[in-house]
């Protein structure tokens, strides 16, 4: 379904006919695709929404500059054009920082927060280089070293059908927004700023993660929340975990999500 976020139009994705309102937030360079492996799992019990972020998918012409502020507002938009007052919010990367913030934001929205290999402050030098690059060469040079940081080798050797999904949103992305994203995203300010975070909280680690090490992620695990979220590992996950755990992700996610039960 296509709806408006803000400033510009996105499309929802949507699976599950009741239960409890679970909205999902995707990587920065994908889009609401990157969630389709484990969407069916998830709604079973629960009513699921996936939607493109702003600069990607079918809201690539959203206004820039990228903000995460914008985002954030965003995403508590796409609640209010599905007319739900709480939602459990799951994000991965990006979208785990956009969660976030939009929990520092309006924490009384959130029924529970999911992050899953996501950062809680940015990495300026990283993310101005991958900036620059695109804005000097193209996306060419950035899509290898990009699935590298995403994939386990052998999912590369292979060129899974995740690969090959990821590698051709990266071709096509363009590159002004692309820096633009980057460059937001370098202003993420929640860092330590979820401590009082009054909704339950998970945070899934990747255990071949090449961008956010397990250590990484179970330190921001401690900073949400009063007693810190709960914590897992994702056996054998790299960044991307959907795209070649998803068994194990959704298995994560639905131990963690409430769900309504069906009653023959």
């Amino acid at each position: 379904m296509k709806i408006t976020a803000s400033d510009h139009e996105t499309t929802v994705t949507a699976r599950g006919t009741h239960g409890p309102a679970v909205v999902l937030v995707h990587s920065l360079g994908l889009d609401r695709r990157m969630w389709d492996p484990v969407l069916d799992r998830l709604a079973e019990g629960r009513r699921v929404f996936a939607y493109d972020v702003r600069g990607h998918g079918s809201a690539a012409g959203a206004p820039l500059p990228f903000t995460m502020a914008a985002t954030a507002a965003d995403l508590l938009a796409v609640l209010d054009a599905l007319e739900v007052d709480t939602a459990h919010v799951a994000g991965l990367s990006l979208g785990g920082a956009i969660a976030q913030t939009a929990a520092v934001a309006a924490p009384g929205r959130f029924a529970s927060l999911a992050v899953l290999a996501a950062p809680d402050r940015p990495a300026p030098e990283a993310f101005e280089e991958r900036a620059r690059l695109a804005e000097t060469a193209g996306m060419t040079p950035l899509i290898e070293p990009t699935l590298e940081r995403w994939f386990t080798p052998g999912a590369l050797a292979a060129d899974t059908g995740g690969v090959r999904y990821a590698r051709a949103c990266l071709a096509s992305f363009d590159p002004p927004t692309w820096a633009s994203i980057w460059r937001g995203y370098g202003g993420l300010d929640v860092y330590g700023r979820l401590r009082g975070f009054p909704a339950p909280a998970l945070a899934l680690a990747g255990e071949a993660d090449a961008s956010i090490p397990v250590d990484g992620m179970a330190a921001i695990a401690g900073r949400i929340g009063g007693g810190g979220a709960e914590f897992e590992v994702v056996a054998g996950a790299p960044h991307i975990q959907t795209l070649e755990r998803p068994d194990a992700v959704a298995d994560a996610l639905a131990r963690f999500l409430p769900a309504e039960i069906d009653i023959p």
